[in-house]
């Protein structure tokens, strides 16, 4: 399961002002108009990127989704326990 605050690189307690700044900057930075002088590679991980801050903002910006997505996480057996201390580490170290 990904972490859509870490996608779009807010924290969990992130307003929806927040959210949407978040997703105007990465969509506006994964683009396919703005990497024209990008190789194939790295537009075909942009445009990867791109549908995971989409997904992200699908969820985020809907406070139903939103509200089930933290219960589901919240529930969810760490399967990565790297990333999870980074995560922790960051919400208390920013």
């Amino acid at each position: 399961m990904n972490n859509y605050f870490r996608v779009l690189g807010v924290k969990s307690n992130a307003n929806e002002n927040d959210i949407k700044k978040a997703y105007r900057r990465l969509s506006n930075q994964y683009h396919p108009d703005k990497l024209l002088g990008a190789t194939e590679e790295e537009q075909a991980r942009a445009a990867v990127l791109l549908q995971q801050v989409k997904q992200a903002y699908e969820v985020l910006s809907d406070p139903k989704k939103k509200a089930a997505f933290i219960k589901d996480f919240n529930n969810v057996i760490v399967t990565d326990p790297t990333s999870a201390m980074q995560e922790l580490w960051d919400q208390f170290y920013p």
